[in-house]
């Protein structure tokens, strides 16, 4: 069961706190998520996940450029470079005494996040979990990192508001952004003995490796749709239904060149002829690329989209291109019945795919 919801605004981080940008951000969405839940119960099984890809990446370029110019480093710099910071601040500040993880797994963080925390309630160790993912990947490095590998947008400068365009035929790469998401994640049985307002559940997760293929090529990566249909498919077997149940898809839809018309040659592949029945979105037109972010920013999308009956429009598009003919929600949010939400992640360089699925509560309840 998701409940709680929210990325943490700019003005909430202090300029002055010795902690790591990354990790303000993490505690600031963290808060909010635990104060939407309303928690009422002991802390001793209440588990903490956190999906970062870079972990604090400025930090670790503030260092190198401190010893470059013989300056002294603080002695906290070790801990506040620390990819697991940000899991140990959150638990420490609210008490958290349940098991703790980090995972980093590049972009599907987020997505990896949220399985391992459904893992651990059906395997009874946690009664709940604060999971999400944290990024602040806006550093010189890594942008010009991204550069090189002409993964970024280039024509919309001076408009960077419509650069984010998935499924358009304009565009032209990724947008980089940054943020955090957290939600709590409750046993069914739980949630219902406390009266829990529930947004959705997540009912089914799945990650899937590719296995033997060339090493990375930036500029020509395999289009392989298979890996990533066998992923969708683990995850809606595992939340137990079929393709024909889906109300909605909540894509990767990154801007990419590349894996825009894999992901829509893959969701041809899996719901077949009546592919275009299902309305599809994708919320990086409007966020940005955010890294591991941004599966936790779809969970709480899908949650929230369930909950309220509106899928989300995908903004910035002005001719889809022909390979990623799909039934793209533009313009204006659907208002709609949503049962079964499927996402998608597909992690850099398409080595590995995620996907999960979110269901509104059955009609008699919350259910497992």
């Amino acid at each position: 069961m998701v409940a709680a919801v929210s990325d943490p605004p700019a003005q909430a981080l202090d300029g002055a706190n010795p902690l790591p940008r990354g990790v303000q951000l993490a505690l600031h969405a963290a808060r909010l998520a635990w104060a939407d839940a309303g928690w009422d119960g002991p802390h001793d099984r209440v588990a903490v996940v956190v999906g970062t890809g870079l972990g604090n990446l400025d930090v670790v370029e503030d260092a190198h450029l401190r010893l470059v110019n013989s300056q002294r480093l603080s002695a906290a710099t070790g801990f506040r470079a620390f990819a697991h910071a940000a899991a140990c601040e959150i638990a420490c500040e609210l008490d958290l005494r349940g098991p703790i993880q980090t995972v980093t797994s590049g972009c599907n963080s987020g997505a990896d996040a949220l399985g391992l925390a459904l893992d651990w309630l059906r395997l009874g160790r946690a009664d709940a979990v604060l999971v999400g993912g944290t990024e602040a990947e806006l550093t010189a490095g890594f942008l010009g990192a991204m550069s090189a590998a002409r993964a970024l947008s280039r024509s919309h400068n001076d408009a960077p508001e419509e650069a984010s365009r998935p499924f358009d035929i304009d565009r032209d790469g990724n947008v980089p952004g940054e943020g955090a998401g957290f939600l709590v994640v409750e046993h069914p049985d739980r949630a219902r003995a406390r009266h829990a307002r529930v947004y959705a559940r997540l009912s089914g997760f799945a990650n899937q490796a590719v296995g033997k293929r060339p090493s990375y090529n930036p500029f020509a990566p395999p289009l392989d749709i298979a890996p990533m249909v066998r992923t969708m498919r683990a995850a809606l077997d595992d939340s137990g239904i079929t393709p024909e149940e889906v109300s909605t898809v909540s894509a990767n839809g990154s801007s990419s060149v590349f894996y825009d018309p894999l992901e829509a040659a893959a969701i041809w592949a899996l719901f077949g002829a009546d592919t275009l029945c299902y309305p599809v979105h994708s919320i990086k037109s409007m966020l940005g690329q955010t890294g591991a972010v941004t599966p936790a920013l779809q969970a709480i999308s899908a949650a929230l989209t369930i909950h309220h009956g509106l899928i989300p429009p995908t903004i910035n598009i002005g001719r889809i291109e022909p390979r990623c003919a799909l039934n793209v929600v533009q313009g204006q949010a659907l208002r709609v019945e949503v049962r079964h939400l499927l996402a998608n992640a597909i992690g850099f360089g398409g080595y590995y795919y995620a996907a999960a699925v979110y269901s509104a509560e059955p009609p008699g309840g919350i259910s497992d």
